[in-house]
């Protein structure tokens, strides 16, 4: 599968990157994202450089990726222990169950309450 090449402009400077088939649209709006937040750290910084506003939009997003991976561990975390409490109840439930219930009279052997003596 060979890469397409793509044309992107971040702060009014063109750059050609390599894209596979199919992921056109996605790289465009990620580059759109990533205009947006380079003109936000410019009009914030006054800075005009664009190797420096990038570094800075790269370690933001870092730094919000990290944030979201750590929630996203800590989300796992509490699922997986609400899961287990669930296995846990149904488990005991099924458990309790089985014991309560009452034995089974087969239908071949003879009834102890017929009356009869033989």
């Amino acid at each position: 599968m060979s890469s397409k090449t793509l044309e992107i402009n971040l702060l009014g400077k063109a750059f050609a990157v390599a894209c596979p088939p199919g992921q056109e649209e996605q790289l465009r709006r990620v580059a759109d994202r990533l205009q947006e937040r380079l003109e936000q750290l410019r009009q914030r910084t006054g800075s005009g450089n664009l190797e420096q506003l990038a570094v800075m939009a790269a370690l933001n997003l870092s730094h919000e990726l990290m944030v979201s991976e750590q929630q996203q561990a800590v989300t796992e975390r509490q699922m997986a222990t609400r899961i287990q409490v669930l296995q846990d109840a149904i488990e005991q439930a099924l458990s309790e169950r089985l014991q309560n219930r009452p034995k089974r009279v087969e239908a071949d052997s003879p009834s102890p309450y017929t009356g009869e003596d033989g």
